[in-house]
């Protein structure tokens, strides 16, 4: 459930960032990841805002529904609908952006929903994120640069495995919990990394045919933390957006 920013209290007029929906289909990965970029890049603001008069209480928020593309479309939808018509009776400022994160690994068998979740995500003002086979891509990246011919789920799950991304530790069963230290400080070589397996060629093959094998390995999560770095920049503590 997204919550209001302090529904019903008028503070004083300041300045205010954008807010942010981000929605995802994964729910453990890729939940921890995205709560882990916010609390390294604007933990303490996140903290001090929870008790101060006035202000909005989240500026990024993080929810999850393990479903298809689709319906996460249909659902980030309806989310954006409704806190567009509580904004507007609220007084505070609607999300600015909503991103809808998808995997193709399973889905691209089923193009006809990751195809219509992005069409659909075009026509209402969802973004759609796709990570190709699927969100181990962008953990890879931060060790090295995601092999060319890893275009497989398994492949990208075991390699994470290997190079101690993944949490062995928790549910040894089905390992999905990020291994934090292992990622700390290395966003920026993350997002080189992944420039190097992901080209115009590529581009064109996600834009076009979006359910497709073809452009993998892809990932489009850079494109979130850049957006959000870039808009709170100044919230920022000095030495914060390093260790990310």
């Amino acid at each position: 459930m997204v919550r209001s920013p302090n529904a019903g209290h008028r503070g004083k007029s300041k300045p205010r960032s954008k807010r942010f929906l981000i929605y995802s289909g994964g729910i453990v990965t890729e939940v921890e990841y995205f709560q882990y970029v916010r609390r390294h890049l604007f933990g303490d603001y996140v903290r001090n805002l929870r008790i101060k008069s006035g202000e909005v209480r989240d500026p990024v928020c993080v929810e999850a529904e393990g479903v298809d593309p689709k319906t996460l479309v249909d659902d980030a939808t309806r989310l954006l609908r409704e806190d567009k018509k509580d904004a507007k009776k609220e007084s505070y400022d609607p999300f600015a952006v909503v991103w809808a994160v998808a995997d193709v690994d399973d889905f691209g068998k089923n193009g006809d929903k990751l195809r219509a979740a992005v069409d659909k995500g075009y026509r209402s003002g969802v973004e759609v994120i796709i990570s190709n086979p699927c969100f181990d891509v962008w953990l890879i990246d931060h060790k090295q640069s995601c092999p060319l011919s890893y275009t497989e789920t398994s492949e990208c799950e075991k390699l994470a495995k290997n190079l101690q991304l993944i949490d062995m530790s928790r549910n040894r069963n089905n390992p999905k919990h990020i291994c934090q230290k292992s990622i700390a400080g290395k966003y920026a070589a993350a997002a080189k990394n992944a420039q190097k397996h992901m080209n115009e060629r590529h581009r064109l093959i996600r834009d076009n045919r979006p359910s497709s094998g073809d452009y993998a390995p892809w990932t489009d999560i850079p494109k979130i933390v850049d957006t959000l770095i870039d808009e709170y920049r100044t919230l920022i503590n000095k030495g914060e957006e390093e260790t990310l």
